[in-house]
């Protein structure tokens, strides 16, 4: 008899955990479901918005969960939430397309923080706009932002670049911050600060059909290796 009064309380006591449990269950499945009706028709920014909700729920998301929002963030010009969404994936199911993905990011884009003090509209320029649709996506999000915000952290493709005059190239493996200020005008525009680092590593292997990228070359004056 006591035994059974022990149990049936904790049953009592652990039953609105259960019905908690149950409300978040149901609107994961709703937010899931609202997410791939906009996948069908395309409408990135709601998708966007979904994949937010979905993880302030703060429940484990699914493979697709997190294809839908790399994809949204690729479209929006997010190669950084993109690239992370895109590990979270791996982590649960690497398939060939997600590691193809993967390969595709870490060989062709590089981290970047441009900044500029005080905080204001400023130019980024490229050299040579990308032909591909997807990295073409990349630079306008960067050059909106730098416009807007008068700064921008992300990755951006290959290349080389302007920002409020100052010029730098971007590689892949390689993290580059560009600041422009009084101070640094007073002193003269100087060399970016670039950290050499290993590609990120979430890739073992690139794709069959793809050449094995080279290893980074060695740094110059101004140069500083990552802790």
């Amino acid at each position: 008899m006591r035994l059974a009064r022990m149990l049936s309380l904790t049953l009592l006591l652990a039953g609105p955990a259960w019905a908690g449990q149950e409300v978040v269950d149901a609107e994961r499945a709703r937010l899931s479901d609202e997410m791939e009706k906009l996948v069908q028709r395309q409408v990135w920014p709601g998708v966007e918005r979904k994949y937010q909700e979905l993880e302030g729920l703060g429940s484990p998301l699914s493979v697709d969960d997190y294809l839908h929002g790399a994809t949204a963030a690729r479209e929006l010009g997010d190669v950084a939430s993109s690239y992370d969404r895109l590990k979270a994936a791996a982590r649960i199911k690497g398939t060939k397309e997600i590691v193809d993905w993967l390969w595709d990011i870490d060989n062709n884009y590089g981290h970047v923080e441009l900044v500029s003090v005080p905080a204001r509209s400023t130019e980024l320029e490229p050299q040579l706009m990308p032909f591909d649709p997807n990295q073409r996506k990349a630079v306008d999000a960067a050059i909106e932002a730098s416009r807007q915000n008068g700064a921008f952290m992300g990755m951006l493709p290959r290349g080389d670049y302007r920002f409020g005059g100052q010029s730098f190239g971007v590689e892949p493996g390689i993290s580059v911050r560009i600041e422009v200020s009084p101070r640094m005008r007073r002193q003269g525009l100087i060399d970016p600060v670039i950290v050499y680092r290993e590609l990120p590593g979430a890739v073992s292997a690139p794709p069959a059909s793809a050449p094995s990228p080279s290893p980074d070359a060695g740094g110059d004056g101004g140069t500083q290796p990552d802790p």
